[in-house]
């Protein structure tokens, strides 16, 4: 039986994103602030938890956060997902 392990990593969104449009995943908090950061206010990052295998295969289950960071132009502003946007749409 393969060890389950839990990797996490960062999406992020456009301001302007469409449920086809594309997003773009980072393994680290901070990559993805600057690339939300690039694009401009109201880009959102999401955090996922990946179940992973022993070589960091990604097993196929993965989850968002509760929360995520929003892009306001001067900070981050955690959000609570209520809708669960992320869920369902994977880059």
């Amino acid at each position: 039986m393969a060890i389950k392990r839990i990797r996490i990593d960062y999406t992020v969104y456009p301001s302007d994103h469409k449920p086809v449009g594309p997003c773009w995943d980072f393994r680290t908090f901070g990559r993805a602030r600057t690339a939300a950061r690039g694009f401009g206010v109201g880009a959102r990052v999401y955090r996922n938890f990946n179940q992973t295998n022993k070589r960091n295969q990604i097993l196929g289950d993965w989850w968002s956060g509760k929360y995520y960071w929003i892009w306001n132009g001067s900070f981050f502003e955690r959000q609570i997902d209520s809708n669960n946007l992320s869920a369902g749409h994977r880059c």
